[in-house]
């Protein structure tokens, strides 16, 4: 009867597998979508319930780059992302503790959710440590940088490209992502920590002055 029992449940299993495989992932991504929107419920009534019995206040400053910025509370780590606690904007999400690329915000909300560089794809420069003054432009994805030039040859450290949104600021800050060397890249995965900071998107800036302006 065990057997009977484990047979079936493993070809349910398989069943589930080859529908997935055969749909390209949409229904896993439907069942991810589906305990997203139930466990926000869930979060905010559990907020409700520390607000009740609770009322210290926790303001998290975090100061990078020569200025003072609010950090945001790291709630759980999956493996393409993290969720994060009222990320209202999207943009560039790096680590509190040394202002290294986590990654982009995919969703926003009371729980937003970030999905980590090295799941992205997305475009980078390579600055060559041998020879000064000399740069690569390249794209990553999947751990690897594809570089459009063919006679192209350059060594060096690999930052989100100066085009990106912030990557002059990481770049003038030494903020690299890995090294590439002899056409191999080597990354440099940060060590996530339980806050971190959220530069919005341009866009949100332009937004914003030219509110102020009117």
């Amino acid at each position: 009867m065990n057997t009977h029992t484990l047979a079936i449940a493993f070809m349910i299993l398989l069943t589930i597998f080859v529908v997935d495989v055969f749909t390209h992932n949409y229904l896993s991504e439907t069942i991810h979508t589906v305990l997203y929107s139930v466990s926000i419920p869930m979060y905010s009534a559990k907020n409700y319930l520390e607000d009740r019995f609770s009322h210290t206040i926790v303001v998290q400053n975090v100061y990078l780059f020569n200025q003072e910025s609010n950090g945001l509370e790291v709630l759980s780590v999956d493996l393409e992302g993290l969720y994060v606690r009222n990320l209202n904007k999207k943009g560039v999400v790096i680590n509190a503790e040394d202002g290294r690329l986590i990654g982009f915000v995919k969703k926003t909300g009371k729980v937003g959710y970030v999905v980590k560089w090295w799941e992205s794809e997305f475009p980078v420069t390579i600055e060559s440590t041998s020879i000064r003054s000399v740069s690569a432009v390249g794209y990553y994805s999947n751990l690897k940088i594809d570089i459009p030039d063919p006679n192209v040859q350059v060594s060096g450290k690999v930052y989100l490209s100066e085009y990106f949104e912030y990557g002059r600021l990481l770049k003038a800050n030494n903020l690299s992502i890995g090294k590439y060397e002899n056409d191999v890249f080597y990354p440099e995965i940060p060590q996530i920590s339980n806050c971190v900071v959220l530069l919005e998107e341009y866009q949100d800036h332009l937004g914003t002055a030219t509110d102020k302006g009117e």
